[in-house]
């Protein structure tokens, strides 16, 4: 891995550590012999290394020559000066005298004793000492998904985990290997965690390779799990738990979800429709992000809207903008959600509660790529791609017509069915570590779950699937406060039993292969009998909290996004009683 002159912070065992920029630094020559770690500083130069105590740097071992091969500062080289076992630089033989270049990190075989030359910052305590490795880790992570989310870039979270007896080895090593802009984290003895920000799949893969070689040099087996943005998901959470299951899978282990990932890295690509199917809770959402992220759109806009959120009296509104005077209220011109999502992707979740008029207008968009807004004569030319989410089943809804069968058509270029938890066994227990880590209470450690419990977490039925079981977990550990979490802390028992095939709507059951629960009615219901200006007014509400929380609280930005003037913004959020937030 290539090094610059940045700042960065590693998380060790005992708190963050700031590495200052390189002109702070020095260079260290870390020497694995037997198990055992030697760090020694290194100043001035010509180095000598050998077994002789006549050397600078004495390493005593049978494989090593009395005198076998000389360190260079500036440049960083190396060079074997008629050894008997002879010397290997990033695996490959170099010859007698012959000067080799380096960089730090790179390791280096002086027989069959290993040795790397690193940075070595002098630890500083700065502001962030105080906080835990697994808290600045689990940030860190939030912070990159956000980051590669509006820029697009690429990176990767690999876990390794090594035997208890070899962890503090392995912690060397592994900071010894570090780019500046990485970040080390052990969550518990001989679990690492390691961020690699700018990091595409395949040099992720590389550095993966190359620290397993680098541990095994030292005679230690690490097993490895790599996760890589967004191919494998698009939130900290998601990329904690696929590198934790890859790394206690083993190798070659088949999941339930590798067909899906392989089908949504073969169609991110291109432009064609999607809708993804799957029971409530499974994670449509996610994966229609994972989608948008790891396509050419990805620096553009990702809009969703849940379509049974939104009163249907606002919907049109909502989706096709409109002008000035369209309708009483309608004091200014404002952009709808197709023309706001021009140049990215537009997700549609519970596309099954769309009503039937506006199926029809979706339709024409579609058909023709123009949106009309309400009041406006003109069509407007849109680039946008389709994603499309229900948990009902469209067959039986257009059987009952109450969707359009040419709409399905449209919307269905490819179907992506999501399993439900039930078939994704093998992720619980990398989805409840991380539920763990992010629901505890800085500075606390992350909170440890006891066999007892991951047992009944793993064997539970959970017809809410991903989202059950996050709620499930952030209740635990605030049951279970510093102590391990216990299966009483779970509440399982409590909860209530799913809905039987006697007293369940039809209509709402997913019958695709694999996803075989009852969906719960929509929760339009409930609205259906409160008076409109109510219902206009809690969807307003809602779409003012979304968009200001979208922009980080900045209200300039959330106005111009509304279509309102900051002015008016700010009337709002008095007449709705919320409090006016600082800008993020």
């Amino acid at each position: 891995m290539g090094i610059d002159n940045s700042r960065a912070e590693v998380a060790t065992a005992t708190g963050v550590l700031t590495v200052p920029a390189t002109d702070d630094v020095g260079l260290s020559l870390l020497v694995y012999v037997g198990g055992v770690v030697q760090v020694h500083p290194l100043d001035d130069a010509p180095i000598e290394l050998g077994r002789s105590r006549s050397c600078r740097i004495t390493i005593e071992h049978p494989s090593v020559s009395r005198r076998h091969a000389t360190l260079e500062l500036e440049p960083l080289t190396i060079a074997d000066v008629g050894s008997h076992n002879g010397t290997r630089v990033r695996g490959q033989a170099i010859a007698p005298g012959v000067v080799t270049p380096l960089e730090p990190g790179d390791v280096v075989q002086l027989g069959d004793v290993v040795v790397v030359v690193n940075w070595a910052p002098t630890p500083t305590v700065g502001e962030g000492a105080a906080a835990s490795p697994w808290a600045s880790l689990d940030h860190r992570l939030a912070e990159e998904c956000a980051r590669s989310a509006r820029s697009g870039a690429r990176f990767a979270h690999l876990r390794l985990i090594v035997a208890a007896d070899q962890a503090a080895a392995a912690r060397v090593a592994l900071t010894a290997a570090l780019r500046t802009s990485d970040v080390l984290a052990e969550d518990e003895l001989g679990s690492f965690q390691l961020l690699m920000p700018d990091t595409v799949a395949a040099r992720s893969i590389t550095a993966q390779q190359r620290l397993v070689g680098s541990l095994a040099a030292l005679g230690i087996a690490a097993r490895a799990g790599l996760a890589t943005y967004p191919s494998d998901g698009a939130t900290g959470e998601q990329l904690s738990a696929r590198a934790w299951q890859l790394a206690t899978a083993g190798a070659g282990a088949a999941t339930a979800m590798d067909e899906v990932r392989s089908m949504l890295a073969r169609i991110a690509p291109s432009d064609i429709s999607v809708l993804i199917i799957g029971e409530t809770g499974v994670g449509k959402e996610l994966y229609a992000e994972m989608l948008h992220r790891s396509s050419a759109r990805s620096a553009r806009p990702f809009i969703r809207l849940n379509c049974a959120a939104i009163a249907a009296s606002v919907l049109e509104a909502e989706l096709f903008g409109h002008e000035r005077g369209a309708f009483t209220g309608a004091t200014s011109a404002r952009a709808g959600l197709f023309e706001a999502a021009d140049g990215g992707t537009l997700f549609l979740d519970e596309i099954g509660e769309l009503p039937l008029g506006i199926q029809s207008t979706l339709l024409r968009v579609l058909e023709e790529r123009r949106v009309r807004p309400i009041g406006s004569n003109e069509g407007r030319p849109i680039d946008v791609r389709f994603v499309c989410a229900t948990n009902r089943v469209l067959a039986d809804e257009i059987a009952a017509r109450r969707f359009r069968q040419d709409l399905y058509f449209r919307i269905s270029g490819v179907t992506l069915s999501l399993p439900s938890l039930r078939e994704r066994r093998d992720e619980i227990r990398g989805l409840c570590r991380a539920f763990a880590n992010r629901a505890r209470r800085p500075p606390a450690a992350p909170p440890r779950l006891s066999a007892a419990a991951l047992d009944v977490l793993v064997r539970a039925p959970w017809p809410g699937n991903v989202r059950e079981l996050r709620n499930t977990i952030e209740r635990a550990v605030l049951l279970a406060g510093a102590g391990e979490v216990e299966p009483r802390h779970l509440l399982l028992d409590a909860q209530p039993p799913p809905p039987s095939d006697e007293t369940t709507d039809t209509s709402h059951r997913v019958t695709q292969p694999g996803l075989a629960a009852v969906m719960p009615p929509p929760g339009l219901a409930s609205t259906s009998d409160r008076p409109l200006a109510n219902a206009v007014a809690d969807t307003e509400r809602h779409q003012i909290l979304e968009v200001l929380a979208r922009c980080g609280g900045n209200q300039t930005r959330a106005a111009q996004i509304l279509g309102i003037s900051r002015n008016t913004l700010l009337a709002r959020l008095d007449a709705f009683g919320i409090t006016r937030p600082r800008k993020k």
